[in-house]
C-alpha cells in the first residue's frame, strides 16, 4: 500500500475566536500539536502545516516535531481549498492517500482515525449525531480533481466534480464535530475534554 501523508490547515486569521487557535491549549497541549501527533501516531509521514496568519510564530511552535510548513501568503483572502492545494502540490508521489484535518478539531480519537483509514474509497470521513467532520482521507486518485478545481462549496464541490466512492463512516466519536470558531465553541471544547477524563 502506499503511503499516507497528512495536513493541518492552520492558515486562517482566527478572527471570530479573538485569539490564534493553532496555539490555544486543550488538556495542556496546543490544538495544532494534538492533530499533528494523532496524525503523525496513525502513520501520516509526512505531516504538512499550512501557515499564514503567525507564520513564525506557528513555525516555532511546532520547531523538533518533524512536520513540513508550507505557506499560503494569500490566507486572509482566500479559501481553506487553497491552502490545501498548497500542501497537496508538495506531497511526494508515493503518497497514496492523504489525512487532512483543519488545526481547531483537537479531540479526535486515534481509533476513529484508525477506523477511516480502514476503509477503501476516494473520499472517506466519519460520521457521528447525523452529521459528517473531520478528519477527512482523500485517496491519490482525488488529488489531481482538487488540485485543477476552481468551483464553489471548496472540498465539497470537488468531490461532486467525479465519479468518486465516497464513504461516510460511522464512529462514536463526537470529537470529530468540535472545531473551534468562536470563544462559546471553545468553551464547549474545554468541557467536552474534562467529561472524558
Amino acid at each position: 500500500m502506499k503511503g499516507l501523508a497528512g495536513i493541518v490547515l492552520a492558515a486562517g486569521l482566527s478572527s471570530r475566536m479573538g485569539a490564534f487557535k493553532p496555539l490555544l491549549e486543550v488538556e495542556g497541549k496546543s490544538m495544532v500539536c494534538r492533530v499533528v501527533e494523532l496524525m503523525q501516531s496513525t502513520g501520516a509521514d509526512p505531516v504538512v502545516v499550512v501557515t499564514g496568519h503567525r507564520r513564525e510564530e506557528l513555525e516555532g511552535h511546532l520547531a523538533g516535531s518533524r512536520v513540513k510548513f508550507v505557506h499560503n501568503p494569500d490566507a486572509s483572502s482566500t479559501q481553506q481549498l487553497e491552502s490545501l492545494k498548497l500542501a497537496l502540490a508538495q506531497l511526494p508521489p508515493e503518497c497514496g492517500r492523504v489525512l487532512v484535518s483543519p488545526a481547531d478539531i483537537p479531540l479526535v480519537q486515534r481509533k476513529t482515525v484508525e477506523r477511516l483509514l480502514a476503509e477503501e474509497g476516494d473520499f472517506i470521513r466519519p460520521y457521528w449525531g447525523g452529521r459528517t467532520g473531520h478528519p477527512v482521507v482523500l485517496s491519490a486518485r482525488m488529488i489531481p480533481y482538487v488540485l485543477r478545481y476552481t468551483g464553489p462549496d471548496g472540498l465539497r464541490g470537488t468531490v461532486c466534480t467525479g465519479s468518486f466512492q465516497v464513504r461516510d463512516v460511522p464512529v462514536e466519536d463526537q470529537g470529530i464535530l468540535m472545531d473551534n470558531d468562536t470563544p462559546a465553541d471553545f468553551q464547549r471544547t474545554l468541557a467536552y475534554g474534562r467529561s472524558r477524563l
